[in-house]
C-alpha cells in the first residue's frame, strides 16, 4: 500500500509541475491551508470519525484560459486516529475577477480518497482569494465531497480550507483599462 501512496505522490507531483495560475500573465500560483473534514453526526459511525485535521494542504494552480484555472491538490491526515489522503483536481471558474484584488470562483472536480479504501468523489464548492500583495494572497473555500451510495467506505462530506496562496508571477495591483482591451 505504501507504494501506491509513493507512486500517487509522484504522479500527482509531476502533474502539478506542469499544470497553476491567475491570469493570463501570471500563470501558476501554490498553496499552502489549513483544511479539515467533517461528516454528518449519521456517518461519523461509518467512517470512524466526524473530523479529520487534513492540515497542510498543498496546492498547485494553473490559469489555462479565459477565467478557467485547473488546480491540483493532495492532503493527508496527520496527527490524527483516521486515515484519510486525497488526491483533488478541479476546474475553477473566476467570473473575469482573475486581475481584481479579490477574485472568487466557483468549482467542480473529482477525488480520490484513500481512506480504508480507494474511493473517488465529485466536487462541487466556491471559495474567494484576497491578494494582498503582488504575490501572496489569502484564499478560502468549501467544498463538498458527494460519495456514491455503494462507496460504503466513505460517505459524503465537506471540506473546508484556509491558506496562503503564492504567485510565482508579481500580479499588477493597479490594471489599466487599457490593459484589458487586448
Amino acid at each position: 500500500m505504501k507504494k501506491t501512496h509513493n507512486y500517487f505522490a509522484i504522479v500527482f507531483l509531476f502533474l502539478a509541475l506542469h499544470a497553476v495560475g491567475q491570469t493570463k500573465d501570471n500563470k501558476w500560483t501554490f498553496g499552502m491551508d489549513i483544511a479539515w473534514v467533517s461528516y454528518s453526526e449519521a456517518d461519523k459511525i461509518a467512517v470512524g470519525g466526524k473530523f479529520i485535521n487534513q492540515t497542510p494542504r498543498f496546492s498547485l494552480a494553473k490559469y489555462m484560459f479565459k477565467n478557467v484555472v485547473f488546480v491540483g491538490s493532495v492532503s493527508t491526515a496527520i496527527g490524527d486516529n483516521q486515515t484519510y489522503t486525497t488526491f483533488d483536481g478541479a476546474a475553477r471558474y473566476d467570473f473575469g475577477t482573475s486581475q481584481n484584488k479579490v477574485v472568487p470562483y466557483a468549482l467542480i472536480g473529482g477525488s480520490f480518497i484513500n481512506a480504508r479504501v480507494l474511493t473517488p468523489t465529485l466536487n462541487f464548492g466556491a471559495g474567494s482569494t484576497l491578494w494582498f500583495s503582488p504575490k501572496y494572497g489569502l484564499n478560502v473555500q468549501l467544498l463538498y465531497k458527494f460519495s456514491e451510495e455503494r462507496f460504503s467506505s466513505q460517505r459524503s462530506h465537506i471540506m473546508p480550507s484556509i491558506g496562503l496562496v503564492y504567485s510565482f508571477g508579481a500580479r499588477d495591483m493597479n490594471p489599466r483599462i487599457w490593459s484589458s482591451m487586448h
